[in-house]
């Protein structure tokens, strides 16, 4: 059943809803460190006015699952200052500060399902409006330089400074928003929606990042199969599938390299002591390159064995880092030591620095109770949304880089807070 779009915000509404969009347009474009804490600041602060006092008690009450975000940080908090290298378990610690003061903020303030969904339909279109402003800065260096690279991958987004991954991963929420109002509410601008969407699948192909490419295409095959056969739409859920495969070929067609990409799933073997080059997608990838593929595989072993040896606490923050390098060096890794890779996994990189207790206080605050939440209250987009979310945190470590913890730190609970507990 489609919802109807009448809705009008208060004045603390429309302050709280200002704020949110320059503080995400602020992290997406990171150049002023003043300027963004002095919005985030303000963003804050608006969370805290918006509801008394009592009734922010009663919601951390309510939402338990604030408990376990804040309990999870004060595990890596804790494991940081009983490092014997309390210095770098703090430097880790830094990119970790939003999951605990966004949580305690954004994640405590009460407001209906159509104020949150007109915050998330303005993220997507900052979010378009983001991708146009980068590709247009990509498109003229591609013009001055006549190399191709600059339309593909982190070349696109290197105007913001910010990895295509976690482009990409906005993108996939952005078309999930904007189809979210196409197909399930009565918003009257859809027909300048659907312009946005095709944009953004666009980008999204460009962006190359293999993770979230291929969870939007399941996601969209799915949906398709639900809205031909369970909403019976048979001739227009067929004609959406034709434009669909036919702009996937002319994407294709205009380009190729980003299937390059791929071709790192069929060499998955690897040997730690041969040193050879990264693959990239503007080249032709060999058996004997590490690339995307077998390099995960060959750190996550490395991973794996350090959770072993403490599987309880962790190596701790402090040593994370250290330890890993060692274990690299162990292995005669060569090539992740020249490249300073880390474990390009969330949870693995958790469960080293933190151990099993660290990795059973994220899964439980920041991802089962959230999708629990959602389902209860039937939030199909939030929980796609958190399903999205913790995919892409299995080919990426997010909380080593802060605009990975803000995103987390703030997507999350946002989802949540018009949540009641059912």
């Amino acid at each position: 059943m489609q919802e109807q779009y009448a809705y009008k915000m208060s004045t603390k509404e429309k302050i709280l809803f200002v704020l949110m969009q320059l503080f995400f347009v602020a992290i997406l474009f990171p150049y002023n460190d003043i300027l963004t804490g002095i919005i985030t600041g303000g963003m804050m602060l608006c969370c805290l006015l918006f509801d008394r006092p009592k009734e922010k008690w009663a919601l951390f009450k309510e939402r338990s699952y604030i408990i376990w975000m804040v309990l999870f940080f004060a595990w890596n908090f804790f494991s940081a200052v009983f490092s014997k290298d309390v210095e770098t378990g703090f430097t880790f610690i830094d990119p970790r500060l939003p999951l605990f003061y966004l949580p305690l903020t954004v994640g405590l303030i009460k407001t209906t399902k159509a104020f949150k969904e007109r915050i998330l339909l303005g993220f997507a279109i900052a979010t378009t409006i983001f991708c146009l402003v980068c590709l247009s800065w990509a498109v003229k260096n591609y013009i001055q330089t006549g190399n191709v690279d600059w339309l593909y991958s982190d070349a696109i987004t290197a105007l913001s400074g910010q990895q295509a991954i976690y482009i990409s991963l906005l993108v996939n929420f952005s078309i999930y928003i904007f189809c979210w109002f196409i197909f399930f509410t009565t918003y009257r601008f859809k027909l300048l929606i659907i312009p946005a969407v095709i944009f953004l699948f666009v980008i999204s192909f460009m962006l190359a990042s293999r993770n979230m490419m291929l969870v939007l295409y399941c996601f969209v095959l799915a949906f398709l199969m639900f809205y031909i056969f369970k909403q019976k739409r048979y001739v227009s859920g067929i004609v959406i599938l034709i434009v669909f495969l036919a702009a996937g070929f002319t994407i294709l067609k205009f380009f190729p390299k980003t299937i390059n990409r791929f071709k790192d799933f069929v060499y998955t073997q690897y040997d730690y002591h041969h040193d050879a080059s990264e693959s990239h997608y503007s080249k032709e990838t060999t058996p004997d390159q590490w690339n995307g593929a077998n390099f995960r595989i060959a750190a996550w072993r490395c991973g794996w064995e350090l959770f072993k040896e403490k599987p309880l606490v962790g190596t701790r923050l402090g040593e994370k880092r250290t330890d890993l390098l060692n274990k690299y060096k162990e292995k005669d890794f060569q090539f992740a030591i020249r490249t300073n890779k880390n474990l390009h996994n969330n949870y693995l990189d958790i469960l080293v620095g933190t151990g099993a207790i660290g990795l059973f206080l994220f899964l439980i605050g920041w991802l089962i109770l959230p999708i629990r939440y959602a389902l209860l209250n039937s939030d199909y987009l939030s929980v796609l949304m958190l399903i999205t979310f913790s995919i892409a945190m299995i080919t990426e470590v997010y909380f080593d880089r802060t605009f990975g913890g803000m995103l987390i730190g703030f997507f999350i609970p946002l989802l949540m807070i018009d949540k009641k507990r059912t």
